[in-house]
């Protein structure tokens, strides 16, 4: 007399009670580093979005033989900045605009907890309600600085007079190189 065997198959209930504890209890852990971490990759992209923004300007500059401006305007939280390609001082549909809202998390015109920038001067939200791009390739010197909701890292994007553009990061009091932005 032959035996059937019968093969089990599938995962038991408790098999299945004791997966879901253990991915609920790792889901626990993770999401509080996310939410931390969240918001300092959000305004990391939006300063990487500015300087190749900044470069984008002045290619455009020495392209059309032109001044190009990138006008900051803060007069609405969170800010945004635009292109003022027909020179009127005013954002005009049609222009390349780019809203600090769309990266969330906070993500604004501010210098975070940086009170002192590279040269040791005081760090100010904006200087300056523009930035220019010459014809030659040149730029009027400023900075503009990015901060997350918890004001904890700033960024600072900076064209200098030459029409080289640097990107630094500030954890507080100590400004970083663009190498220690990680």
């Amino acid at each position: 007399m032959r035996k059937k065997l019968r093969r089990n198959s599938g995962f038991t209930l408790i098999e299945l009670m004791i997966a879901v504890v253990m991915v609920s209890i790792l889901t626990a852990i993770a999401i509080p580093a996310v939410m931390k971490w969240l918001p300092n990759y959000r305004v990391k992209a939006a300063a990487r979005d500015l300087y190749s923004n900044m470069q984008k300007a002045k290619m455009e500059a020495i392209k059309g033989n032109r001044t190009m401006e990138i006008r900051f305007d803060n007069s609405v939280a969170p800010g945004f900045y635009y292109f003022d390609t027909d020179d009127n001082d005013n954002y005009t549909n049609g222009e390349f605009r780019i809203d600090l809202k769309n990266y969330n998390s906070g993500v604004d015109f501010g210098t975070g907890n940086a009170t002192k920038n590279w040269n040791g001067d005081d760090c100010t939200p904006i200087p300056a309600s523009q930035i220019k791009f010459y014809s030659k390739g040149t730029a009027n010197n400023r900075s503009v600085y990015l901060e997350n909701q918890s004001h904890d890292i700033c960024y600072a994007i900076t064209a200098g007079t030459a029409g080289s553009i640097k990107l630094r990061k500030y954890n507080g009091k100590t400004p970083f190189s663009t190498s220690d932005w990680n």
